[in-house]
């Protein structure tokens, strides 16, 4: 089966959050099917930082809608798709 490297960004809901935190949480709640290739944490605005994480995922459109939902759904972060790259 073809495989999907796609890129989300992760923002801050407000400045309280830890993004190392979000991080370590998303390492586990990740699928076992799921690879978390590479991640960065970066300058966003206001002195606050987002997290870019790259996941290697199953090329199928539920398993991109179910990783997002389980990106959308960490409290005090909100993730958006930047790219999607078929492998």
């Amino acid at each position: 089966m073809a495989q999907n490297a796609v890129i989300f960004e992760l923002t801050p809901d407000d400045a309280e959050v830890d993004m190392e935190k979000i991080l370590e949480e998303i390492k586990k709640i990740l699928p076992n099917d799921v690879e978390l290739k590479d991640s960065k944490i970066e300058p966003f605005v206001f002195g606050l930082k987002k997290l870019k994480i790259l996941l290697i995922i199953p090329e199928s459109q539920e398993k991109l809608k179910e990783i997002e939902k389980i990106l959308n759904n960490i409290k005090g972060v909100s993730a958006e798709i930047q790219s999607l790259t078929r492998i």
